[in-house]
């Protein structure tokens, strides 16, 4: 009965799914031990996490393309492939939760598991320098759903003895690539990527403002250098997408709507990446926008405006 899980997957528009056993992710445990991420560490054992005997615990790995996104024309923000996807992404995952609720089961939804972990033990991929998994013919443009469901393992669940991928080759095209040297021979130091700093904007100094670029909410430098992801098919952003971005609207009135419902950073957050934008592409002729910003009551914005200011008048 279980393969109804995985044709339902399929017929919701994953590309795979795969189902593993419950035991705990100790590989990606010993990864993020000594990181930020390490408070998280009870997400390692799906057992606490569901609250579930383990032999009552399947895990069922899904993955489907978020393709790279090109297109972006001059005056507007990036977005990373990753949020692009993020509303029919979670579309999908409450879909697949409720066709299987439907068919009996019991789930734990939202249970909170190391997607790529439990994808790299499912065998969906393996894992790459930069963190990230990488998937056949896919590369790292991928989303990963993960759902918890009581019921025994069955005979094909992988199990934590696959959890040791063999990795990426290793050439180091993301090492190069990444901005801020956030990625070595020894893995992804996530405290130093700029998607860390989007997320905790008061700790980036100062003097790597400029390393943001245009970037308004993910990056995917490192990806882009990667050669597991040369020749996949790219897709452009919606006009509407275009439109939020355009620095115009980001420094006066912002809004995510066309890209996510329920964005999770204000307005001051969106007014302030598009400050640092609006200089790092030497936007002179915005000036009046950022400088309408300088004294607001928001201190990361007021404090990346005036440098915008500062930068913009240099010009």
């Amino acid at each position: 009965m279980q393969l109804n899980i995985r044709e339902t997957a399929l017929n919701l528009g994953y590309i795979d799914a795969k189902p593993i056993t419950g035991h705990p992710f100790d590989v990606w445990l010993n990864r993020i031990k000594g990181t930020h991420l390490e408070g998280l560490s009870v997400m390692h054992d799906p057992a606490k996490v569901t609250g579930w005997p383990i032999n009552e615990i399947t895990l069922w790995a899904a993955i489907t393309p978020s393709p790279p996104i090109e297109g972006w024309p001059d005056g507007c923000c990036e977005i990373g492939a990753h949020y692009m996807a993020l509303t029919a992404s979670r579309t999908r995952r409450a879909a697949w939760q409720d066709a299987v609720t439907a068919m009996g089961y019991e789930i734990k939804k939202d249970a909170f598991l190391p997607d790529r972990a439990a994808a790299i033990r499912a065998g969906l991929g393996v894992h790459g320098l930069n963190g990230l998994m990488i998937a056949p013919n896919h590369g790292s443009f991928v989303d990963i759903t993960v759902l918890a469901v009581r019921s025994t393992p069955p005979k094909e669940a992988r199990g934590p003895e696959h959890d040791l991928s063999p990795g990426c080759s290793k050439c180091g095209a993301c090492i190069a690539a990444c901005p801020n040297g956030a990625i070595s021979e020894n893995g992804v130091d996530t405290q130093r990527c700029l998607r860390h700093y989007m997320s905790k904007p008061d700790q980036l100094p100062e003097e790597d403002y400029h390393k943001m670029g245009r970037r308004f909410l993910g990056c995917d430098t490192c990806q882009l250098a990667c050669p597991s992801n040369a020749g996949l098919k790219q897709e452009q952003p919606s006009k509407e997408i275009i439109e939020s971005m355009m620095l115009e609207k980001l420094l006066t009135n912002p809004s995510m709507d066309s890209v996510s419902k329920g964005f999770p950073h204000s307005k001051e957050w969106m007014q302030a990446q598009g400050a640092l934008a609006a200089a790092n592409m030497g936007r002179k002729d915005l000036l009046p926008l950022v400088e309408a910003l300088v004294g607001s009551e928001d201190e990361q914005l007021c404090k990346r405006a005036q440098w915008a200011v500062n930068r913009l008048r240099q010009i």
